[in-house]
């Protein structure tokens, strides 16, 4: 059994602002450590986000058809299954498969490691991005069946109406300011669910889910992003 109280107190600390350094390459090097099988699961299940978007863009926006994925031995085989099902498929459609798969897995992965902060948070969050995505279609003018887009593990779930979040963002006139605030609310959802000092799966589950959020600005770089652009945009 892990000692949630040790490993809590050894993780690094949260940055004060968005865009502050920060390494979750630590966090995670220090969650294996702890050399406890639902962590370790955890910490598998949590970095699946960043396989699914650096395969994105090596297959799909660089064209490099031989990259492969380096999965997690722990990974479900029936979700190995979705994530290798690309040969035949577009991005959007891949992406929305292996979306849906992944968050039912983090759904599944909070009841296996005793978080109830995992499912709310997956639940929530692929709600947003459900909102989103109807958001983008009404706008290209294109059908789609609400029904058909939910997957059932939110399907029936009245509690993550997120679409108020989705016309603050349209609202906004600069994107990137948008964007954090987008992801203000994210933290605002994750630390209404914490406790504090519980020292629990929860309070581990939140602090990961926060970092996640804080890594993703620490890393972004616009010069690699503008070089990227020019590698996919060259005739």
């Amino acid at each position: 059994m892990a000692n949630f109280e040790f490993l809590l107190t050894l993780l690094p600390s949260l940055p004060a602002n968005l865009g502050d350094k920060v390494s979750i390459e630590e966090a995670y090097r220090l969650l294996k450590l702890e050399n406890d099988a639902k962590i370790d699961y955890l910490a598998d299940i949590l970095s699946v986000e960043d396989i699914i978007k650096d395969f994105c863009l090596q297959y799909y926006v660089l064209g490099n058809k031989s990259f492969e994925f380096d999965l997690p031995n722990s990974l479900p085989d029936s979700f190995k299954n979705v994530l290798l099902s690309y040969n035949d498929k577009t991005e959007s459609v891949w992406t929305t498969e292996v979306y849906a798969s992944w968050f039912e897995l983090m759904v599944d992965t909070g009841k296996r490691v005793g978080s109830s902060i995992l499912k709310e948070w997956a639940k929530w969050e692929y709600s947003l991005r459900i909102n989103f995505m109807i958001d983008r279609f009404k706008k290209a003018g294109i059908e789609y069946d609400e029904y058909e887009l939910i997957p059932e593990f939110i399907r029936y779930d009245s509690n993550y109406d997120t679409s108020s979040l989705v016309d603050a963002y349209n609202k906004s006139s600069e994107p990137m300011k948008a964007e954090r605030t987008l992801d203000a609310s994210r933290l605002d959802f994750i630390r209404s669910l914490a406790t504090s000092y519980s020292f629990s799966a929860d309070e581990l589950v939140a602090y990961m889910l926060e970092l996640r959020i804080y890594e993703r600005y620490a890393r972004l770089d616009p010069e690699k992003g503008r070089k990227i652009l020019q590698e996919v945009t060259v005739l």
